[in-house]
């Protein structure tokens, strides 16, 4: 008899999972218990896409100097999805300008939100055409409104028109600053040399040097384009004097007026054009003449450079 009876409970309990298990793949199937499951509706998420791999979605554009009104397409609105839109999407995109205010809080930046005068939303409702993944918020103003200014806009999606779309959780908002490219601003051919304690070496190579503010641009420290090296280069516009600092890079970079520096000695000017790097600018020839350095864990390292606008 007890075998029996504990036959029975083994027989029922197998039943019990049996059931569970079957009850399981319908709710899966029907998709209550699932957010992603393979009969349910397609997800269709919208978003503002600035930059591919950066999470903070920030973009920098740089325009050219102008005194008429420039009408450019700042902020790429996308469908997500591997197909095309099946119809026009009319997307509502909205300023915010808290998101430049804790962008500033975040990374220790000063970027300010232009006055509405200096600007205007050609789009508020952005348009992703049908057979499409793209359309863009479009602004019109003026660059030399924005020259000499950091300046940056916030953006964000409040509404899709079309129903069975979503906005999208993490690239909702973007940031976009407005630079207007100053005088210096351009691609420079290099000639130089770099002091360093166990490489040193011959500089001959293009560079950019890319606008920061109305009389200042970035420029990669020597050869080391990419690796995060970067100075800043402030020039004067009444004596031509450049000053060198570091930028963004947390590397102290400072600038050499007068020789190299004497904590390394055995350091001597290895190249012709060493004598004329003092940190100055002709605007005549549009020429940098450059001394640098920055402190590493053998002794300093420094780039003589002639920068030549090509």
């Amino acid at each position: 008899m007890k075998r029996y009876i504990t036959q029975l409970l083994f027989i029922s309990s197998l039943l019990c999972i049996i059931t569970t298990g079957c009850l399981k793949d319908d709710d899966f199937d029907n998709g209550s218990i699932q957010s992603v499951h393979t009969t349910g509706p397609l997800i269709k998420p919208v978003e503002i896409r600035l930059t591919a791999n950066d999470a903070t979605n920030f973009l920098v554009l740089a325009v050219d100097n102008s005194t008429s009104d420039t009408t450019v397409d700042l902020v790429p609105i996308r469908l997500a999805t591997d197909g095309t839109a099946p119809e026009d999407l009319h997307v509502t995109v909205i300023l915010d300008s808290n998101l430049v205010n804790n962008y500033n809080t975040a990374n220790a930046t000063d970027y300010a939100t232009p006055a509405s005068s200096m600007f205007t939303i050609v789009n508020p409702e952005v348009i992703i055409p049908k057979d499409s993944n793209t359309g863009y918020v479009q602004i019109k103003f003026k660059p030399s409104d924005f020259l000499g200014g950091s300046w940056a806009l916030g953006f964000k999606i409040s509404s899709v028109k079309e129903s069975g779309y979503t906005i999208s959780g993490n690239l909702s908002t973007g940031i976009t600053s407005i630079v207007v490219k100053n005088q210096y601003d351009g691609t420079y051919q290099s000639t130089g040399y770099v002091y360093h304690p166990s490489a040193p070496r011959s500089i001959g190579l293009t560079k950019r040097l890319s606008t920061v503010s109305a009389n200042s641009v970035a420029c990669d420290f020597g050869d080391l384009g990419g690796a995060g090296y970067v100075a800043l280069l402030t020039i004067d516009p009444v004596t031509n004097k450049v000053t060198i600092s570091d930028y963004s890079t947390g590397i102290p970079i400072v600038g050499f007026d007068n020789g190299l520096p004497d904590t390394n000695p055995g350091y001597k000017p290895q190249w012709s054009g060493s004598s004329k790097c003092n940190n100055t600018y002709d605007p005549a020839t549009k020429t940098f003449y450059l001394r640098m350095g920055y402190l590493g864990s053998t002794g300093w390292r420094v780039s003589e450079e002639i920068l030549v606008r090509q």
